[in-house]
């Protein structure tokens, strides 16, 4: 029992040795591969540079993190705006359609008057207003009425009826 604390003890000391023998060479091979002051000096720079180097790496994926936040804010926004687009959208539509409903109900109120009334009506008329209406009215009695209105009121209208009708 005596020999085998001894030999524990003694394979316990060469361990403690061996480690510590392996500690003085490395610092021993430091110390001779760091030799110089400049050695040293370069070192330490290196040292603060690879520092820095972190410390931006950590305030790149900071503001990475924040760009990718911001992103998703701006992704969220341009939905709300697409929408609205679409709102809009359907919202002009409507208000089209029923300004056509309207120009139609003015064509048939036109079409019951006297051209040359509705001449002088019409001659008034802001003149996509006034193509409308002579385009929802019977060819008849839209000739009629440009009659009425005559001369260059008459043939400004009826070159943009006919261009409204090739379209």
């Amino acid at each position: 029992m005596k020999r085998m604390t001894y030999v524990a003890l003694v394979l316990s000391l060469l361990l403690v040795g061996a480690r510590l023998t392996e500690a003085v060479d490395e610092f021993q091979d430091l110390d001779t591969e760091i030799g110089s002051v400049e050695e040293r000096r370069l070192i330490v720079q290196l040292n603060e540079q690879k520092e820095r180097n972190e410390q931006q790496i950590k305030q790149i994926e900071q503001e990475k993190i924040e760009l990718n936040l911001l992103r998703g804010e701006v992704d969220k926004k341009l939905e709300e705006l697409n929408v609205l687009r679409r709102e809009i959208q359907q919202l002009l539509a409507e208000k089209d359609a029923r300004e056509l409903e309207k120009v139609a109900q003015l064509s048939q109120m036109y079409n019951k008057m006297d051209p040359a009334q509705a001449a002088q009506i019409i001659r008034q008329l802001d003149r996509e207003l006034a193509i409308g209406i002579l385009g929802g009215m019977k060819a008849k009695i839209a000739g009629k009425v440009l009659a009425n209105i005559g001369g260059e009121d008459a043939a400004t209208l009826s070159a943009a009826y006919a261009t409204l009708k090739e379209d």
